[in-house]
């Protein structure tokens, strides 16, 4: 294992020297050795220093999963460039929020998925880029905004195309690239992920090179291990930290393979872990329900399995228990993360029983990552077995939020410690039992969604009076919203209209699974929606089981 690497860049260098050979990437017919993934980021790097990229620039990557996500990566990772994700279910709204927050210079993104044509949608963000010449936009709305990069099948005006530049070799440009790779720092911003957090807008959270190489190390010991031999399938987006982490990053610190799944398909991963043998499978709680729940799922050889991580939303304990039962999965850990903790904080532990996984979110991954839980009215810290709300301290703590300096003093304050907005439990071991969320962010699928974000759409909306937005519980995706709507006097809309109306203006998971319309909204005495209360009438109202 590579224990020692100072950057993302170097991991991936120290990487291709120790497995030059391996399989570091599996995506459906292709294979992609260590040398070959560090020779295309090394490529791609020096096409992206020729396009104008230095230490600093933000370069937003709108990727499904493929193999040009991580040639996107460790290439601006080995100039010094900031990665900004872009979640491939964003909305142009959303999409051009990022590029314009982020003050990215750059975009790589491939043309199309599915129904879903990425291009129209730079188009309709910026209209002059069909008149551009390459490298030379000039955008009303992303001033910032100079390269665009588009992997698919053909060549698009004003962009440069993304297996184009891969493929240059200049040998000048590479001695560029080398001194700049020297430059980068471990406490250098290496990512800049967007988080929808307790605000309605998302916000970027400084991530640095040495909280990446700490956190997956932490993971890698904390599992029990992994070799050259091992074999991963990650089904979580690439544009999350937490696929990110475990789908590119991880394998990198042992020589494993990554076995890619472009998007979550219960069959397929089935498929790939027989056809591939992987040993490993991390995802959310939904996507384990649905492999489970697979009508061919039996017929599946699953014997390669050794290992799992379920993480970014609760397990019951049933679920843990029918995963070891059925999946053959002997060590399956579950975890507590936040982009703003550079993507897990604990994790529980190989041979923790069921109910241990189900839970907790089991101790920190390292001894210097502190933990505490504090009295939410007087600040005070806790004892062990009192409820109060979760902080955190230590080299796992964000540099802050980007150019939102107000809103990182209210989340870290002055000591170190961040406040997490979960109520949590710390047991006489050091498990962490999280009880509860003072924010009201919901999570389906593992998915953090802003409740204000959503109003914010809702409130537009010309029939609209009042809105609250809260998660409730789903059987399969953890929770999905729930929006109770007063309408203005006099009008009328159905919960068809408003769900249609959200679709097109936000990413398809945030969008509410159900709409309530009423105009009794409890109150307290300084005029806030007592959340909690809606939450018992929706689940009540719809024969929810929590």
């Amino acid at each position: 294992m590579i224990g020692d690497a100072k950057t993302l860049g170097e991991l991936i260098d120290r990487a291709a020297e120790t497995w030059p050979d391996h399989e570091a990437i599996v995506y459906e017919d292709k294979r992609v050795s260590y040398r070959q993934l560090q020779e295309r980021a090394n490529r791609l790097a020096g096409a992206l220093f020729k396009l104008g990229v230095r230490k600093g620039d933000k370069v937003s990557v709108l990727f499904t999963n493929l193999p040009q996500w991580a040639y996107a990566e460790f290439a601006i990772d080995k100039i010094g460039g900031i990665v900004v994700p872009v979640n491939t279910r964003y909305s142009v709204d959303e999409i051009e929020y990022i590029l314009n927050h982020s003050d990215s210079t750059t975009l790589i993104m491939m043309d199309n998925f599915q129904k879903t044509n990425y291009v129209a949608m730079a188009r309709e963000i910026c209209p002059e880029l069909d008149a551009s010449e390459p490298g030379h936009l000039k955008s009303e709305k992303l001033p910032f905004l100079k390269n665009v990069i588009v992997f698919g099948d053909r060549r698009y005006r004003g962009t440069f195309d993304f297996s184009e530049l891969i493929e240059i070799r200049e040998g000048k440009v590479m001695k560029d690239l080398n001194k700049a790779q020297e430059e980068v720092r471990p406490a250098d911003i290496a990512h800049l992920p967007y988080t929808s957090g307790t605000t309605g807008k998302p916000k970027g959270v400084m991530t640095t090179h040495q909280q990446y190489i700490r956190f997956n190390l932490g993971f890698i010991k904390g599992i029990g291990k992994f070799t050259e031999k091992d074999r991963l399938c990650v089904a979580a987006p690439f544009s999350h930290n937490f696929g990110n982490s475990q789908g590119i990053l991880t394998p990198a610190f042992c020589g494993a393979a990554s076995v890619i799944i472009e998007a979550f398909d219960a069959r397929k991963c089935l498929e790939l872990i027989e056809k591939e043998r992987c040993t490993f499978f991390a995802g959310s709680p939904t996507m384990y329900i649905k492999m489970l729940r697979d009508e061919h799922f039996s017929k599946h050889d699953l014997s390669s399995l050794r290992s799992g991580l379920i993480a970014a939303a609760p397990a019951p304990v049933a679920l843990i228990e029918e995963i070891v039962a059925r999946m053959g999965i002997k060590t399956l850990v579950n975890g507590f993360g936040m982009t703003e903790n550079s993507v897990g904080t604990s994790m529980t532990r190989p041979g923790d029983p069921p109910e241990v996984v189900s839970k907790t979110v089991g101790k920190p991954l390292w001894p210097d990552y502190e933990i505490k839980v504090i009295d939410i009215n007087t600040g005070e810290n806790l004892p062990q077995g009192a409820e109060g709300e979760l902080c955190t301290r230590g080299p796992l703590i964000m540099k802050g939020y980007y150019k939102m300096p107000e809103e990182t003093a209210k989340l870290i304050d002055q000591e170190g410690w961040f406040h997490t907005g979960d109520m949590a439990i710390i047991d006489e071991g050091g498990y962490i039992r999280i009880t509860g969320r003072l924010k009201d962010v919901f999570m389906p699928g593992g998915l953090n969604v802003s409740p204000e974000e959503v109003e914010n759409v809702l409130f537009t909306h010309p029939r609209v009076k009042q809105v609250a937005v809260l998660g409730v519980p789903d059987e399969v995706m953890g929770e999905v919203g729930a929006a109770f709507v007063e309408l203005k006097e006099g009008k009328t809309v159905s919960d068809l209209e408003i769900i249609d109306f959200c679709k097109g203006r936000l990413a398809n998971f945030k969008v509410p699974r159900h709409i309530i319309f009423t105009d009794d909204f409890p109150m307290t005495t300084s005029g806030k929606i007592q959340k909690f209360i809606l939450r018992d009438r929706a689940i009540e109202r719809l024969g929810l089981s929590c």
